[in-house]
């Protein structure tokens, strides 16, 4: 898009055209005896339209489940919990989508999510909703790799975590995934070359583990070039 100034028409137009933002989301189930997810989901962003659509609905089941609707000034706990987890139910109904179809949602149903999937199940997919919908949104709280990179090393020097303390939210998952994808690097590198390391045996088996994945999952394309070389 260029970058003269749009009349509000054009602009609404442009707006509109837009494709949603969506991004791939692990269900927090896993298939007995692994570590591996049943399956995933396209997650995105909700308009404010359907926002406030899953804070009435949400309203609605809380009043008529309990019967005793909230009163001014009254603490009724019974209604602040179970709508706060009503609330993450609709949301996920609404931002969850079908892989093949992102049209379509996920699941059949609020009330069949309630019945399937545990609290903490959907207490882990509306955290990952959470991140996702700051990740595509506008307001974001970013880190550029030099910045990341001083608060490494401030942290390490001052042996405290205050500079950790001073970040954002967003900031310190940023700088806690940098931390770990640089630190998994580091130990790859140095088991590649045969140096030792300061690590559990438990941890040595999933590294070697990962490098095993990675080794299988290059060989299909090393065959496929070598295939092309020899013709």
């Amino acid at each position: 898009m260029s970058n003269e100034k749009l009349e509000p028409s054009e602009l609404w137009r442009a707006l509109t055209t837009l494709p949603r933002p969506t991004r791939t989301m692990p269900l927090p189930i896993f298939k007995p005896g692994t570590e591996e997810s049943i399956g995933e989901v396209q997650v995105w962003p909700l308009t404010q339209e359907e926002q406030m659509a899953a804070n009435a609905e949400a309203d609605k089941f809380t009043k008529e489940l309990l019967k005793d609707p909230q009163k001014k000034d009254e603490a009724n706990l019974g209604y602040h919990h179970t709508y706060t987890n009503e609330v993450a139910i609709q949301v996920l109904y609404r931002a969850c989508r079908d892989k093949n179809d992102e049209k379509r949602p996920a699941f059949p149903s609020p009330t069949l999510m309630r019945q399937k999937f545990s609290t903490d199940q959907i207490g882990v997919m509306f955290h990952s909703f959470c991140t996702i919908q700051s990740e595509l949104g506008p307001i974001r709280a970013h880190l550029t790799q030099e910045e990341t990179e001083a608060l490494v090393v401030r942290l390490a020097e001052g042996g405290s975590a205050f500079p950790f303390d001073s970040c954002s939210w967003e900031q310190q998952r940023t700088l806690v995934r940098t931390m770990a994808s640089q630190l998994l690097s580091c130990w790859t590198a140095m088991s590649s070359a045969g140096l030792p390391l300061d690590v559990s045996s438990y941890g040595l088996e999933m590294l070697a583990e990962r490098q095993s994945r990675g080794q299988a999952q290059a060989s299909p394309e090393e065959s496929a070039s070598d295939s092309e070389t020899e013709s």
